[in-house]
C-alpha cells in the first residue's frame, strides 16, 4: 500500500455567513458546510493556475466519493469563516480534502471529502499532470 502523500499547499477561504445560509436561530444550517466546502475546493485550485473550468473543458471532473463533517460550534450570520483545506494523495486513484472552518481563530467545524479525477466519465490512471506537479511536486 503506498503512503498518504500530503501536499505542502495548503489555503484559506473566506466567507461571510450569508442570512440565507442560516436558520431561525441565525445559527448555519448544516448542509451549507458542503458548499463552503467545494468553495474552499474551488479558490485553491483556481489560485494555484488550474481552474475547475479548465479541467471540465479538457473533460475532467472530480466527483465527490464521501464526505464526513464533524460540529464542534455553530457558527452565526455576519461571522467571517475561514475554511482552511489541504489536499492529500490517498493512493493512485483517490485524493481526500480536510478542512477546518474557524471564526477569528476558533475552530468550528472540521470536515474531509474524498474525490477521484475522471476523464470522459471514467476514472483516470491518476490525477491529471497539473495537479500532480502543482500539489505533489517531487
Amino acid at each position: 500500500m503506498e503512503p498518504i502523500k500530503i501536499s505542502p499547499v495548503e489555503y484559506t477561504a473566506h466567507i461571510e455567513v450569508r442570512y440565507a445560509e442560516t436558520d431561525a436561530m441565525g445559527i448555519v444550517h448544516h448542509s451549507v458546510y458542503a458548499i463552503w466546502f467545494e468553495q474552499a475546493r474551488t479558490e485553491i485550485f483556481r489560485a494555484n493556475g488550474i481552474p475547475f473550468s479548465q479541467f471540465e473543458a479538457e473533460g475532467y471532473h472530480s466527483p465527490l466519493l464521501s464526505i464526513e463533517t464533524q460540529f464542534i460550534k455553530p457558527c452565526r450570520y455576519g461571522e467571517i469563516v475561514d475554511v482552511h483545506l489541504q489536499l492529500s494523495q490517498v493512493d493512485r486513484l483517490r485524493f481526500c480534502f480536510t478542512y477546518k472552518v474557524t471564526v477569528g481563530g476558533e475552530l468550528r467545524t472540521t470536515g474531509k471529502t474524498m474525490h477521484i479525477f475522471t476523464m470522459n466519465n471514467r476514472p483516470c490512471r491518476s490525477a491529471p499532470e497539473p495537479v500532480l506537479k502543482t500539489f505533489f511536486p517531487e
